[in-house]
């Protein structure tokens, strides 16, 4: 059923993923004070600033979209709780992916920038939440399958 904790929990992982991509992962004042750096405009921010390593910011965008689909095909999948656990494992895996993924971007391009002014933004602890938002949910999850076990096993 649609309002279980579980669809509560992989809503407000979407809705982090969506936060993610809008908000800046960093500020890099010295180089662009105006334009902090943001998944949905990396292209804008490497170009403007001239920095390599592109790819690891096409790769953020494949990953977002992968865990943004994994979530929202999770959520309605409320009928097989088993391939529910399946998916939120998988969605784990490819949010441990985002998180270093977003590291190593950030990092790469503090290497090779001043690192006069840098502070991260609100963007980067999203994906954090999001893992530990889908790590309750699967508990829920498996709480659920549980009790529907032990019914069965009462009839």
């Amino acid at each position: 059923m649609i309002q279980r904790i579980q669809t509560v929990y992989l809503f407000l992982v979407f809705l982090f993923a969506i936060l993610y991509v809008v908000l800046p992962l960093a500020h890099f004042p010295a180089v662009m004070p105006d334009m902090p750096l943001r998944v949905i405009q990396y292209n804008e921010f490497m170009i403007a600033t001239g920095i390599t390593g592109s790819w690891m910011g096409a790769l953020l965008i494949v990953l977002f979209a992968l865990a943004a689909l994994v979530t929202v095909y999770t959520t309605f999948l409320f009928r097989r709780r088993i391939t529910q656990i399946r998916l939120g494992k998988y969605n784990m895996i490819i949010h441990a992916a985002i998180i270093m993924t977003s590291f190593f971007f950030v990092d790469n391009i503090k290497k090779q920038v001043s690192d006069a002014g840098f502070s991260y933004g609100a963007g980067i602890v999203f994906p954090v939440i999001s893992l530990l938002l889908i790590l309750l949910a699967n508990r829920s999850i498996r709480k659920d399958e549980e009790l529907v076990r032990s019914a069965d096993r009462i009839r």
